[in-house]
């Protein structure tokens, strides 16, 4: 299993969203909603950018499929600082609460 983290602006959520949700298969979506500050100014501060985290646990098949939508559905136009990034690491061990299954038992393909 995948665990994947997105940072997207805030204002490319939805569009986002509704592309990840189109995919056979998917699972849920965790959407964290941050106030990030980056990007230095020429005066040395730093701006304020409204971003968006996302967390979703996928099995290997489908992890590509998942980044790719979200790189595309992320960017702005032809892009631009700030657009976001997308990390992916393995998943060491999975357990459901509600009934102890885990790893390939939790349901993500």
């Amino acid at each position: 299993m995948k665990e994947i983290k997105a940072y997207v602006r805030e204002h490319m959520l939805d569009k986002v969203i509704d592309a990840l949700a189109a995919i056979p298969g998917m699972p849920g979506i965790a959407v964290v909603h941050l106030r990030e500050y980056g990007h230095a100014t020429e005066e040395g501060g730093l701006v304020r950018i409204d971003m968006a985290k996302l967390e979703i646990d996928v099995g290997d098949a489908l992890a590509d499929r998942v980044v790719e939508t979200i790189v595309s559905h992320a960017r702005t136009g032809s892009g631009h600082p700030g657009d976001g990034r997308v990390f992916v690491s393995d998943l060491g061990r999975a357990v459901r609460i509600a009934d102890g299954g885990h790893d390939s038992d939790m349901g993500a393909p």
